[in-house]
This record gives C-alpha cells, sequence and structure tokens, in this order.
C-alpha cells in the first residue's frame, strides 16, 4: 500500500490520505447496511449472477435516474442544475452487464412508456377539445358578425 496516513501539508494541516483507487475503492459497504437498496442488490445479484460490485453499481446508476428530478444542486459557475451520478462499468464479455441492466432499467421504462400513453391520450383529449372549443368560437363568431351586420344595417336605414 502507497498511502502517505499522518503527513502535513506544506501548510502543517494534516494531508488527506492518498490511496490509489484499488485501495479506496477495496471496501463496499454491506448490503444489510443499505437497506431496501441492499435488499435490492442482493435480490438482483442471485437472480441475474452477477457479482456485487457490478450490482451495485448498476442499482445506484437506476437509482439516480429515478430521483434525478427530485432535488437540483448549485453549480459552481451559478445555476442550478439537476442531481446526476455518472457511471462507468467496464467488464469483459460475458459478464452480465446487459442483463444487469434491463433488471434494473425495465421498470424505469415501463413506467416511461406508461406515462408516454398517458400523456398521449391526455394529448389527443386537449386536441378534441381545442378543436370543439374552435368550432364554437367560429359559430360565436359568426352569431356575431351577423348580429352586428343586422345591426349596422338598421342603423343606416333609420338615418
Amino acid at each position: 500500500m502507497s498511502s502517505n496516513w499522518g503527513t502535513t501539508s506544506r501548510w502543517g494541516l494534516p494531508a488527506a490520505p492518498t490511496l490509489n483507487l484499488f485501495e479506496r475503492y477495496q471496501e463496499l459497504p454491506h448490503p444489510s447496511r443499505l437497506g431496501l437498496l441492499g435488499e435490492a442488490v442482493c435480490h438482483a445479484g442471485e437472480s441475474v449472477q452477477t457479482p456485487y460490485s457490478t450490482t451495485l453499481l448498476v442499482a445506484l446508476t437506476a437509482a439516480s435516474t429515478v430521483t434525478q428530478a427530485l432535488c437540483d444542486v448549485e453549480r459552481p459557475a451559478g445555476g442550478p442544475t439537476s442531481l446526476s451520478l455518472f457511471t462507468l462499468m467496464i467488464a469483459g464479455s460475458g459478464e452480465r452487464k446487459s442483463s444487469l441492466i434491463k433488471y434494473f432499467f425495465q421498470p424505469i421504462r415501463e413506467a416511461e412508456a406508461l406515462a408516454e400513453q398517458e400523456y398521449k391520450s391526455l394529448s389527443d383529449k386537449w386536441e378534441q377539445e381545442m378543436h370543439i372549443w374552435d368550432l364554437q368560437r367560429r359559430v360565436l363568431e359568426k352569431a356575431l358578425s351577423n348580429a352586428l351586420r343586422k345591426s349596422l344595417t338598421s342603423n343606416t336605414q333609420e338615418s
């Protein structure tokens, strides 16, 4: 291990330990400490037959996707932006990456498809109501136009 625990920075402050990537991510939290997410990770790992670390990464990515719209963060340059988690998974062929992604993202895709259908239904209903409203508006405009025309002709005949 090449960590430098106990060293100080040039200002005399304790320096943060420098760990290489392997050392930093050696210990992942035990599923029992993750509550419902831990249960989902265990179930998915058993169901899809994938390693815990890979399963946890995809589960966190799916959770991030679902919760992204719930809160914003302020960028250093100013302005709010959505809270996002970007992940990268590199694994060999046959290590069940696609199966695992399908496992966690299928409910998200189904919810999106359902929302799209609902939106389409509401949009169609709105278009029908707008068409009816437009027809009613035209009838009223025509009636108003006829009434004004009659009023103008009666006023010109009286004069």
